[in-house]
């Protein structure tokens, strides 16, 4: 017991932590809903259709076993793989006889993004346990069980897998420059990946890697997301002072042994290579998720103690007070506005859900509601094979049914039915507009 205190108290505070914000719902982000959606489908039709591309077959396929659990017991495995890269943080800085090894483990769950996805149905914080396993595993030569944890976090988040060069980087030094067995770590994590993502591969081919879509460049909104979003108003004021503090009291002298580690070297690649890909596609601040261990990591190697404490102090804090948008600041942090938000998504999707069970009666009708579809089946547990069709984008099919009036179509205004409407002007020519807009009160 005394020899595991220190990781049972870590798991024990990441889960106490999480439990009153695991109930309200999967989550404000529909992706998770996605997910969840597409693990009914594979339990009840036992059809693999990817939740969206390029595919995510490890927790497509781990929800297609508790998908009818409550909201909480769903969010609760995010809860538990945040636990998990806790665990393994604490394993690598223990390793590397890092000061603060315990805290910084503990602080390190407490960074609003890993906070917030950590409590909802995203697969951000499972996939970088897998990485992190990866990395203990290769500091501990176990290269085998490594390479199985990058296939994991590949079939997790499929653009994890920019990390590999890092991870090769990473092998080659800690096998004593063996090229051998950085070839055959190189082999191992391919042969895994296409194993753990055959899933996808088998039915979609090549066809997987789709473009989701660049975001417009704006350096504005990537500074935005990249460090309020991740880090918070009051983590990422703290560490700007913090690294100040350094800079005015001389105390950059550890910065000159940096290329001497080879293990801060590997943490400062992993970091580019997860700007990088953010840069490219700056869609979500969970996409810089990736990067929160290794720049806590080398904050404990640059900075000195006493600044370090400050900073892990205003970390810890972080989540809970001070949210910053375009249009106001609000005291309560990005978690218990997230709260706010999920409340406010569920109720217009039980809105939406009741009035569709108001309009459709006995009748044969199609409900075209975009990117809120997923979440609407799950939410009115709506089965497939009745008269009520609930969409996200009209099938051939479907728009000679309309056209013919055999059957009736409503709608509501969503990205994906103006998309759609601008090819066929179905929906403004025969469709009803059945609900009001939603509009999110920030």
């Amino acid at each position: 017991m005394k020899k595991h205190f220190k990781e049972i108290m870590i798991v024990f505070i990441v889960i106490l932590s999480r439990l009153p914000f695991i109930f309200n719902s999967l989550g404000s982000d529909l992706d998770g809903w996605r997910e969840v959606y597409t693990g009914k489908l594979l339990h009840e039709e036992h059809i693999y259709q990817v939740s969206r591309f390029p595919g995510y077959p490890f927790p497509e396929f781990a929800y297609s076993l508790i998908y009818e659990a409550p909201y909480w017991c769903i969010n609760l495995l995010s809860v538990l793989f945040t636990a998990g890269c806790s665990l393994f943080l604490f394993k690598i800085l223990d390793f590397l006889k890092a000061k603060f090894s315990w805290l910084i483990s503990i602080v390190f769950s407490f960074v609003p993004v890993i906070y917030l996805n950590s409590t909802i149905a995203m697969e951000y914080n499972w996939s970088l346990f897998f990485l992190l396993g990866a990395i203990y595993c290769i500091i501990k030569k176990n290269l085998w069980i490594s390479a199985l944890f990058f296939g994991f976090m590949v079939s997790t988040r499929f653009n994890n897998i920019i990390f590999l060069p890092a991870l090769l980087f990473l092998t080659y030094f800690y096998m004593g420059k063996n090229i051998k067995k950085t070839l055959l770590y190189s082999f191992l994590s391919i042969l895994f990946t296409c194993i753990l993502f055959s899933p996808v591969i088998i039915k979609y081919g090549p066809h997987f890697l789709q473009n989701s879509g660049d975001s417009e460049f704006n350096l504005a909104s990537i500074l935005s997301l990249a460090t309020l979003y991740v880090y918070g108003p009051i983590g990422i004021l703290t560490i700007g002072l913090g690294l100040m503090t350094q800079i005015f009291t001389r105390g950059f002298q550890r910065i000159k042994e940096l290329p001497k580690d080879h293990f801060m070297i590997f943490c400062v690649i992993m970091i580019i290579s997860n700007l990088i890909f953010f840069v490219k596609y700056p869609l979500e601040p969970g996409y810089l998720i990736p990067s929160v261990p290794f720049v806590l990591i080398l904050l404990q190697y640059i900075m000195k103690e006493q600044i370090m404490k400050f900073v892990l102090c205003a970390l810890l804090l972080s989540p809970f007070f001070i949210h910053i948008t375009a249009e106001k600041i609000r005291f309560k942090g990005i978690v218990l506005m997230n709260e706010d938000y999920e409340d406010q998504g569920l109720q217009h999707c039980n809105n939406l859900v009741q009035e569709i069970k108001k309009l459709s009666k006995d009748q044969q009708t199609i409900f075209h509601v975009g990117n809120l579809s997923e979440q609407i089946m799950l939410v009115g547990k709506f089965d497939k094979n009745t008269h009520i069709e609930i969409i996200k984008n009209l099938s051939k099919k479907q728009e000679e049914a309309i056209i013919n009036k055999k059957t009736k179509l409503y709608y509501i205004n969503t990205i994906d039915g103006k998309i759609e409407n601008e090819k066929n002007h179905i929906l403004d020519q025969y469709g009803i507009l059945f609900y009001k807009d939603f509009e999110l009160n920030r």
